[in-house]
């Protein structure tokens, strides 16, 4: 017994958006990316508390270190030193070392850096995220277009299925030759091969869909989309502004020069003294020998405290040239910016002037297809009548057919050039 098939799940724009974008590996490796970012920032500040660590040292002196003392010491003539060993052989010293920074103007100057490297991220994060949406709704305007010219086939399939019999039914009363039976044969086959290539297209479009929305493969898709008025946005987008200031890559550009003057001031903040505070406690005992466990040990404790100021004096320009340097990033930046904007403007103009067009596209073929279809009707009654060969009627039918593919390749182009012109604008998130 066969299992019954599982019904095919309604998939509409905004959902497939949804999907793809919960489901791109890409994004979730951005995500991740700023997770680490911010550990790292975490592990920066981690300079700013206290350095707390102890150690213990185990040592055994087979020869024990000698000294020399002073003559006078011991009654002896000016002059003259007498040898003497300190300590034991077996010696064990612990020690527990704090270190605190008390002023460093690099650390503090790192604070605003951090927040520009988290903006920085986000954008890229943003930027993705609408270059995944932009892609996904071409994939999935494709799938819906396929899927009207594959109505429309089947439309015609019918309409030649129903004239092939009409015909052989002519054939068998004597009234045509059995060479216009064959010729429709062949015209339905010829059709027959073109729906099984649009089956095909459908099937592989319907999988990258759901491979990008992370629907199981088992699971079928019905993509749904209203193409009845498929321009019916259109004065929605042609009202569209560009503001280049807004856009991602000027936005980008921005945080990016804002990083690099962080970065020289913090050239500066690195000539600045730095302050930090210790302190180190050290216990120590001396034996004879390794016996550790005797409670008869005596320890020897040592407490230090104090404080350590670095100055730096000169580092071989180092900080000199590296200003240097992120001044000459800045300029390219600044030129990139112009670059960007000129760039935008242009391709906005462009975007907007393809919409327009593609509009008049929809329009003509539209008028076309209503031309194609009352030609072939008339011809198909003429032709049941005995009034017009078949070959006219064929070529009406074929002239139909490619009408109605160019109509909707129109109704295509318009959605990917108002896809370009949302993309342009920085809009995608407005897409549903």
């Amino acid at each position: 017994m066969l299992s019954a098939q599982t019904p095919a799940r309604p998939l509409t724009l905004g959902e497939s958006l949804q999907l793809a974008v919960a489901n791109s590996a890409q994004i979730k490796k951005s995500k991740l990316d700023r997770e680490a970012l911010e550990l790292r920032f975490r592990e920066g500040r981690s300079a700013a508390y206290p350095q707390v660590n102890a150690g213990l040292n185990f040592d055994y002196y087979p020869v024990l270190p000698t000294q020399l003392l002073p003559g006078e010491l011991f009654g002896q003539s000016d002059g003259t030193y007498i040898p003497v060993q300190f300590g034991r052989p077996w010696q064990v010293t612990g020690v527990v070392d704090i270190q605190q920074t008390v002023f460093d103007e690099s650390l503090r100057r790192g604070i605003p850096a951090a927040n520009v490297s988290r903006a920085i991220a986000d954008l890229l994060t943003e930027r993705a995220e609408d270059e995944l949406r932009y892609n996904t709704a071409q994939l999935f305007y494709q799938a819906l277009q396929t899927e009207a010219l594959l109505r429309s086939m089947n439309a015609n399939l019918e309409k030649l299925t129903s004239l092939q019999k009409f015909a052989q039914l002519q054939l068998d009363n004597g009234y045509i030759i059995p060479i216009d039976v064959k010729r429709l044969r062949v015209a339905r086959t010829n059709l027959e091969t073109q729906r099984q290539n649009l089956l095909t297209a459908i099937g592989a479009l319907h999988q990258t869909l759901q491979m990008l929305s992370g629907i199981p493969f088992e699971q079928a898709i019905q993509p749904v989309g209203d193409l009845n008025d498929p321009m019916a946005d259109s004065a929605q987008w042609l009202a569209l502004k560009l503001e280049p200031e807004a856009s991602t890559e000027n936005r980008l550009l921005l945080r990016n020069l804002e990083f690099n003057r962080i970065q020289e001031r913090s050239l500066i903040a690195e000539g600045f003294p730095s302050l930090s505070a210790y302190a180190k406690t050290y216990t120590q005992t001396l034996r004879e020998d390794a016996n550790l466990f005797d409670t008869n040990t005596r320890w020897y404790g040592m407490v230090v405290i104090g404080f350590k100021l670095k100055v730096p004096v000169f580092d071989g320009f180092r900080k000199r040239n590296k200003a240097g340097l992120l001044r000459v990033e800045n300029q390219k930046l600044e030129l990139d910016r112009t670059q960007v904007a000129a760039a935008k403007a242009l391709e906005f103009r462009q975007a907007r002037e393809q919409v327009q067009s593609s509009i008049a596209g929809v329009y003509n073929q539209l008028g076309n297809v209503a031309l194609a279809r009352e030609i072939a009707d008339k011809l198909m009654l003429q032709y049941q009548g005995g009034n017009t060969p078949l070959s006219d009627l064929l070529s009406a039918q074929t002239a139909g057919t490619e009408a109605e593919t160019n109509y909707w390749q129109a109704v295509f182009t318009y959605k990917l050039s108002a896809l370009k012109l949302l993309k342009t604008a920085g809009k995608m998130r407005e897409l549903q």
